[in-house]
């Protein structure tokens, strides 16, 4: 599946408690691993990363890396969608 950046504020979440060691993990080396959001709609509903998306709203950051898990774009890569065509 392939990784978009999406501003935070479009995506709906539900804010969670989280600990200073995922803090400081996340202000440290930052996201390991895309949110995952489903499309609804004009915003976008996280089904996997709402303490990690409250630690990014806490530290003022603006876009997360995300996958989208239900819009048909299963291709992590565009490089073969001209060639396949079968």
């Amino acid at each position: 599946m392939r990784i978009i950046k999406l501003q935070i504020q479009t995506i709906e979440f539900d804010q969670k408690e989280y600990d200073d060691v995922l803090k400081s993990s996340v202000k440290r080396i930052g996201l390991s691993f895309p949110i995952k959001v489903e499309v609804k709609g004009s915003f976008y509903h996280c089904i996997d990363g709402n303490k990690r998306l409250t630690v990014l709203k806490d530290l003022g950051i603006e876009e997360v890396p995300a996958i989208v898990v239900n819009n048909g774009n299963n291709r992590s890569n565009d490089c073969w969608r001209g060639r396949n065509h079968h």
